[in-house]
């Protein structure tokens, strides 16, 4: 049998540990107290980057008297053994927020139940996610998997980052009192343009087109091509580009690199059409009018609805109303930007999520 066959036949579990085992290293942590960010985007989906960096920004921001500490998702398993080793009483796990709780991304939703196991005497802060569900047979099993590992923990808090992730959070742990469910705005939210990093140039010449072609699509052909002539029929120059840059293990400068070149190239466009939760957020944050659509699941519909109801440069149209697009690009056009240093919520709204952090 040659190595390839015998490879194969190796359980994933075991290959895990066996890749953990070979490239665990040491992780220096400074001696004072330690907040920790794990499972932080070292990857190229620039939405995951401003998760990252905005979570360190409010932590610095509301934890003085702490270190924080951004473990990136690709070194978990490898330096998971060493924080444990070091981690002290007082030391506050956060866990990074996003939209990957669920079955639809099992390999970080592992990465978040090892966390969770690996500091059973530490407090964990979920920072705000939007869970998936359906009623498929994996989904069940995720979701079960989930209650189970998450109430086993005495001091965790899970923070839903719109209201309908927050209602099935609080049904799934209705039985575990040592869960506290909360609901605040998606975290990127809670810094603005000139915090993340980005260039005041507002060239205006252009309209960027930034629509998804992955699995959480939900636009049609037909829509595509309503969304594409309403574009040319403008008369602007339209651009196409996308919040996920590709690539993984990158550096903290490369990801820093990518996330002020797309707020940059957002501040300096006319409009934004997206279909991507971060697309619209870092779009809002830069300034820019957005015209966004729907994705395949709640958490653009939601996050608009519960946070952004009412913001004066955002329009969000149904599936159902995008052969009427023209009409609402026609009166974004006419509307001028904002400031680099306007958040699209309130800091207020992240209350719960500092009580949860702050500890007395």
């Amino acid at each position: 049998m040659n190595t390839t066959a015998i490879k194969k036949l190796i359980p994933i579990k075991l290959k895990k540990h066996l890749v953990t085992y070979r490239g665990a290293r040491d992780l220096p942590l400074p001696n004072s107290n330690r907040c920790f960010i794990f499972l932080a985007a070292d990857y190229g989906n620039i939405g995951d980057i401003a998760i990252s960096y905005a979570q360190k920004q409010y932590l610095q921001h509301v934890m003085t008297d702490y270190e924080v500490v951004s473990v990136p998702i690709s070194q978990t398993r490898l330096v998971l053994n060493s924080i444990k080793q070091q981690i002290q009483q007082r030391d506050i796990v956060t866990i990074i927020g996003g939209g990957n709780m669920g079955s639809s991304y099992p390999d970080i939703e592992e990465l978040r139940q090892l966390v969770i196991n690996t500091f059973p005497t530490n407090r964990v802060v979920c920072f705000p996610q939007t869970l998936d569900w359906s009623d498929s047979a994996k989904s069940k099993r995720a979701l079960h998997r989930i209650v189970k590992v998450y109430a086993k923990h005495p001091d965790i808090h899970i923070f839903a980052r719109e209201s309908m992730t927050a209602a099935k959070l609080i049904k799934l742990f209705a039985e575990y009192s040592n869960v506290h469910v909360g609901l605040v705005p998606d975290i990127v939210m809670s810094a603005n343009a000139a915090v993340l990093g980005t260039k005041n140039d507002v060239e205006s010449s252009t309209i960027l087109r930034c629509l998804r072609n992955d699995k959480e699509a939900a636009l049609s052909t037909e829509q595509y091509g309503f969304i594409d002539k309403a574009l040319a029929d403008t008369d602007y120059h339209i651009e196409k580009t996308d919040t996920h840059a590709g690539g993984s293990q990158l550096d903290e400068a490369h990801c820093k690199k990518l996330l002020t070149d797309k707020l940059s190239q957002f501040r300096s466009a006319k409009l934004v059409v997206t279909d991507r939760l971060h697309g619209m957020i870092l779009c809002l944050l830069s300034g820019t009018p957005c015209l966004v659509l729907p994705n395949s699941n709640h958490k653009i519909r939601q996050t608009q609805l519960d946070w952004l109801r009412n913001h004066p440069r955002l329009v969000f149209l149904e599936l159902d109303e995008v052969a009427e697009i023209s009409k609402h690009i026609d009166k974004l056009l006419f509307l001028s930007h904002g400031t680099m240093n306007e958040s699209p919520v309130h800091i207020n709204e992240y209350h719960d999520l500092e009580k949860s952090v702050v500890i007395i």
